[in-house]
């Protein structure tokens, strides 16, 4: 069973569709909504049957919000997810057969992650498959799969950037392959609830580029090509 992880400000829109999509499924045991701001609260919610919810008396930001919902996750499984993301639902049945403690963090490519649904009916699709993963890329940490035990939990000086990253990371250094999910559609806008904090993310960056001074090299590089 998967544990589905959502931390939010009520930012997004995508949630209203997916979340009562993963409340009826069988896979699914449990949504747990981190409420990181109670006075915009979505009444709606309550009408999940699986809902278990933690209101915060303060915003605890997404990284430290992750960490604590696993804590309390019932299911051996967990799906991080943001407010802003709908995703294939069909991908859940192989992933549930995949997401095992000797595996790392299952996550869309690139190429299947898109800003809008419409893109999503015009695009070409291939052959279904989740294959390997050698580099994170910028998107990956939008909508993430894993067995609870490939969770780690990450430092608390990240609030916003690098918890998805460090997952991929630290999974690698634990022996553990990260994969990529290919040709199931997400649809997101990224950055919906981030961009409202951005001197939080300069520290996130700076705390970063002083830990991995290889990393931040190829991040310096990516800023500057957008």
């Amino acid at each position: 069973m998967i544990s589905i992880i959502m931390p939010t400000l009520w930012k997004g829109e995508h949630y209203k569709k997916m979340l009562p999509q993963l409340d009826s499924h069988p896979l699914v045991g449990e949504i747990i909504v981190v409420d990181n701001d109670t006075t915009a609260t979505d009444k709606e919610i309550f009408n999940l049957k699986k809902l278990k919810y933690l209101p915060q008396k303060e915003n605890v930001y997404v990284n430290p919000a992750w960490n604590l919902a696993v804590i309390e996750a019932s299911c051996d499984s967990i799906c991080l997810y943001s407010d802003d993301v709908l995703f294939d639902i069909d991908v859940l049945e192989p992933l549930s057969l995949l997401m095992t403690p000797e595996n790392g963090i299952f996550t869309f490519s690139s190429d299947s992650i898109f800003v809008s649904e419409d893109q999503v009916y015009f695009a070409e699709w291939e052959q279904k498959n989740i294959t390997q993963s050698i580099r994170f890329h910028y998107r990956s940490g939008t909508c993430m799969f894993m067995h609870k035990q490939s969770y780690y939990s990450i430092p608390e000086n990240y609030k916003v950037y690098y918890g998805d990253t460090h997952l991929f990371d630290t999974n690698i250094l634990n022996g553990k392959p990260n994969y990529e999910i290919q040709n199931y559609f997400c649809v997101t806008k990224m950055k919906t609830t981030s961009k409202f904090f951005d001197e939080i993310i300069k520290e996130d960056n700076r705390q970063y580029k002083e830990a991995n001074p290889t990393e931040a090299i190829l991040i310096d590089l990516m800023n500057h090509k957008t």
